[in-house]
């Protein structure tokens, strides 16, 4: 019903248009050959007579020709069926001027052949200038159509791509998750109950948030407080951390799980050959922006593959996300160096909770 009432609405501003051009048409014309002979009403009423046949000839070209040979790439059989047209219509406004016109109103003008050339390319002449204007807006309507046609299509495609992205995470996230629960059971440790309740509110919140475009800012941080809690559990003692937010987080959007894939990795790397390490992880909020900085120990085997660090699934899926929702709004940089493994974001965040 709503596309229904839409394509009303637009033949009806069409007709409206159409109406004000031509009323403005046969004024123009009637000034034009009306004043000099001080005689505007018989001018008037020829303009009137001759009118129809360049409604219909400017309505088959706009309305059936474009659309159905030039919009279609048939841009020679467009320019021959105009040629056609344009000289038919010619002529048939002559035969309204030599036998309706001059006979019954302008008798007191001389009646030319009907193929006089001169008179003959001033009606084409005038056929031309008549539908040059509405052929100018239907090929700008059908350009401005065409360019929205393809941003919805990029904008789906987008959107598609960031959804596959998403859900490219998700289980990537459960499996490094359950990990963590499936050491705790092997040890039979005694925070395996701790662990499940805090993988539920973990799964909970990525289950609601995993599809949407945006969450705020203070979610995205509370969610990475309970996954570093988490693998602290698992990690106990062997592990030093620094973690760190400075700035309001309040009243700031992000696009969800962009900062966890760095902090994943870096816990999937940070331990030598005495199960031994430590991170950092700072997180600052200055105005309209956000800086995150992390940075672990790494294994010396782990320079025999440097690529391995950040070449994951995780972080070529933030990557691209990254280059998608925010291309010219952050600054990625990372550094493999020979005892550690940093890396820096700066990302341009939206006011609003949303």
């Amino acid at each position: 019903m709503k596309i229904m009432a839409y394509d009303l609405e637009s033949r009806s501003l069409i007709i409206r248009l159409y109406t004000l051009y031509w009323l403005g048409y046969i004024l123009l014309f009637s000034l034009i050959q009306g004043l000099p002979a001080n005689d505007f009403i018989t001018a008037l009423r020829n303009e009137w007579y001759s009118i129809l046949p360049k409604i219909l000839f400017v309505t088959i070209v706009v309305e059936f020709l474009m659309p159905r040979l030039l919009f279609k790439k048939k841009t020679i059989t467009f320019i021959t069926a105009y040629v056609i047209l344009i000289l038919l219509f010619a002529f048939l406004q002559r035969l309204i001027d030599n036998f309706i016109i001059l006979r019954y109103y302008l008798t007191f003008w001389k009646i030319e052949p009907l193929l006089s050339a001169p008179v003959f390319l001033y009606n084409v002449s005038k056929l031309q200038f008549v539908v040059t204007i509405p052929i100018a807006f239907k090929l700008f309507y059908y350009l401005a159509e065409e360019k929205n046609k393809v941003q919805t299509i990029l904008s789906e495609k987008l959107q598609a791509e960031l959804s596959s992205l998403r859900n490219q995470f998700h289980p990537h996230f459960l499996f490094n998750v359950l990990n963590s629960l499936y050491s705790k059971i092997l040890s039979k440790s005694d925070d395996s109950a701790e662990i499940v309740l805090k993988i539920s509110d973990i799964l909970r919140f990525s289950i609601y948030d995993v599809n949407n475009k945006n969450i705020s800012l203070e979610n995205e941080i509370d969610y990475l407080k309970n996954y570093i809690s988490l693998q602290q559990l698992r990690f106990e003692n062997q592990l030093q951390l620094s973690f760190s937010v400075y700035g309001s987080v309040e009243n700031h959007s992000i696009e969800p799980f962009l900062i966890l894939p760095f902090i994943e990795n870096s816990y999937k790397y940070c331990l030598d050959e005495n199960n031994q390490g430590w991170i950092t992880i700072s997180i600052t909020i200055n105005d309209e922006w956000l800086v995150v900085k992390i940075e672990n120990s790494l294994s010396e085997n782990i320079n025999l593959y440097p690529e391995n660090v950040n070449s994951g699934i995780g972080i070529s899926n933030v990557k691209r996300r990254l280059e998608l929702l925010y291309p010219d709004t952050h600054v990625l940089t990372i550094k493999n160096e020979t005892v550690s493994f940093f890396v820096s974001l700066k990302i341009k965040i939206k006011d609003g909770s949303n």
